[in-house]
Order: C-alpha cells, then sequence, then structure tokens
C-alpha cells in the first residue's frame, strides 16, 4: 500500500481532474506533476520531466481545442489511481452521433500534490477511426466543444450489482491467474474459458468484442495458437466493488534461454460476477507495440507459423 492518506490522494486526484480534464488548462495540468515525473503515452511516446510533460501536452492539445473528456470511472488503492476516461467530439452537424474513444490510465502518487508517474494504453487504431469520422463528418478546430459528453452508453458494462467480499475476488483472480499459467503449460484453454458466465462480454481492443462464453473460448484457442510460450506475469492489481484491475506484460521467452525481454503490456478489466466466474474482460492496449517486440524475438531466434500476420492496422 501506498505511504499517503487516501484522503490526500483523492484530492490530488480531483485537482489533476479539475484542471485538465475537466478545465483544459494543460499548462497547469503539467504543474502537477513531479520534476522527475515520467509519462508513457504508448502510442505517443514517452516523455521525462514536468518540463517534457508541458512541452508535449500543450502541443498536442493544441491541435483538438474541440475534445472533451469524461472520466466513467476510477479506483484509488494506495498511492496508485487506475481511471477510464473518454475523449469526445461533439458531432458537427449538431446532432447526436458519438465521435469518443476510451483510454485507460495510470497515476502513481508522489505526494505534495504531485504525480511522479502516469500511463496511458488505448488502441490508436480507435482514435483514427473516431477523428476520421469526425473529419468526414465536417469537424474542424472551430468545431465548439460539448463539455456536456459521456461514454457511449453501453459501450462497456456495468459490475454486476451484488456486492462480493473483497477476499473473494482476489482468491477468484488467484485461480484466474493460475487457469493461465496451466493453459500455457498444457495448451489447453477450455477451463481458462470455463471460469466467464455463459453470457460473458470481453472486450480486446485489437480482435473486438466478444459475447458469450462459447465466443470467448473459440477466440482465445485460436489467438493463443501461434504463441504457445507466451507468459503473462502479472505486475499489480487493485480492487473496487465487484471491478478489478490488473496490469500485466505479453512476455515472450527469451529463445536463447537468457533473460531478454519481449514484452508488451495490458491493462485488464474483470468484473465478478459470483461463483467462481467472471461477467467481463476487458483488455486495453496498443496492438501497434507488437510488431516490433514480436520481430526482436523472431530474430532472437523465436518461431511463429509460415502463415502468421505481423501487420497489425
Amino acid at each position: 500500500m501506498g505511504e499517503h492518506p487516501e484522503a490526500e490522494v483523492r484530492a490530488a486526484f480531483d485537482e489533476f481532474l479539475r484542471v485538465g480534464a475537466y478545465g483544459r488548462d494543460w499548462t497547469a495540468w503539467a504543474s502537477l506533476f513531479t520534476d522527475d515525473a515520467t509519462y508513457v503515452e504508448h502510442y505517443l511516446g514517452r516523455f521525462r520531466g514536468r518540463d517534457e510533460i508541458e512541452r508535449w501536452i500543450t502541443t498536442c492539445m493544441a491541435d483538438y481545442p474541440s475534445m472533451t473528456f469524461s472520466v466513467d470511472w476510477w479506483i484509488i488503492e494506495g498511492d496508485r489511481v487506475v481511471f477510464y476516461i473518454w475523449n469526445n467530439l461533439p458531432d458537427p452537424t449538431g446532432g447526436d452521433t458519438p465521435y469518443r474513444f476510451p483510454n485507460a490510465s495510470v497515476l502513481h502518487y508522489a505526494g505534495d500534490g504531485k504525480w511522479d508517474l502516469e500511463e496511458d494504453e488505448y488502441n490508436p487504431v480507435h482514435a483514427e477511426e473516431v477523428f476520421s469520422a469526425w473529419l468526414a463528418a465536417g469537424g474542424r478546430k472551430h468545431t465548439p466543444p460539448d463539455p456536456r459528453l459521456t461514454a457511449v452508453p453501453d459501450y462497456t458494462p456495468q459490475p454486476v450489482a451484488t456486492p462480493f467480499p473483497r477476499e473473494e475476488i482476489e482468491a477468484e483472480f488467484a485461480r484466474y491467474r493460475e487457469r493461465a499459467q496451466t493453459a500455457v503449460r498444457t495448451g489447453d484453454w477450455d477451463p481458462w474459458a470455463d471460469q466467464f458466465t455463459e453470457d460473458a462480454r470481453y472486450f480486446e481492443h485489437h480482435y473486438g468484442k466478444f459475447h458469450g462464453r462459447e465466443e470467448i473460448r473459440a477466440w482465445i484457442k485460436g489467438v493463443m495458437q501461434p504463441f504457445p510460450t507466451m507468459e503473462f506475469p502479472y505486475e499489480w492489481w487493485v480492487v473496487d466493488g465487484n471491478r478489478l484491475v490488473f496490469w500485466c506484460q505479453n512476455r515472450l521467452p527469451d529463445p536463447q534461454g537468457g533473460d531478454r525481454v519481449f514484452d508488451v503490456p495490458t491493462l485488464c478489466i474483470l468484473h465478478y460476477a459470483g461463483n467462481g466466474q467472471w461477467s467481463y474482460e476487458e483488455d486495453v492496449y496498443n496492438p501497434r507495440e507488437f510488431p516490433e517486440v514480436v520481430t526482436a524475438w523472431l530474430e532472437a531466434g523465436g518461431e511463429l507459423p509460415a502463415d502468421f500476420d505481423l501487420s497489425v492496422g
């Protein structure tokens, strides 16, 4: 757990949202980072130090004066804050067509109202599709922003209403991790798929949305076939109600048996539904990070099926 009181972290997060997502004062927002902070925007780059963060964010957001932001949910646990935020563009025709995409972000609190880390995960293909559609509809820099915009309805489900004890959720998450490890070892992903409810939903930010346990089963068996040795080391997790969020790596082992690392991070969201089952999973990451990692792994001696397509949209 963190070193700072929850009330202090919450107050700092409220200020972070007030000046940034809601106030869009990006110079003031950048001042909330420490001098040596790290900002990892998994599509646009890595920025080190408050000054570099300020130069980047003010330049970047100057191109999007019509964009507003809304936060779906957040979890504060220790000095870590995880939140799900929408990037919203107004319908340039005055209608209600949604031009919006979400991302998941992680903050680490350093004290004195400052943050020393932020990481943003999303699929840039989704962002590009939204911007292209918005421009095609007539969207331009001078299009007035609409701060009333929020999430696309039912884009992701809410956790089940029945509350379950944190101890039960964490115990089942331990079994979730064990099932993944067993599946990697045996090649049998059926027990992993069986842990989802019959009507579960799964949103994989590259492969799409799957509805129901059997769709999830068919997808996981197919997607894991080219990577039978991929592992998923878990770095941390947080829990709020029936929602559990964890950070893991999609890691390929060093083909030479050494300690070279070939991995891509993913932020995953789970909804616990009771009876040892999950009703929802969402995997948020930038799939464009994979080709470089897999190419390096292949050059080091890794092997894939001859017909495997490394391209990403």
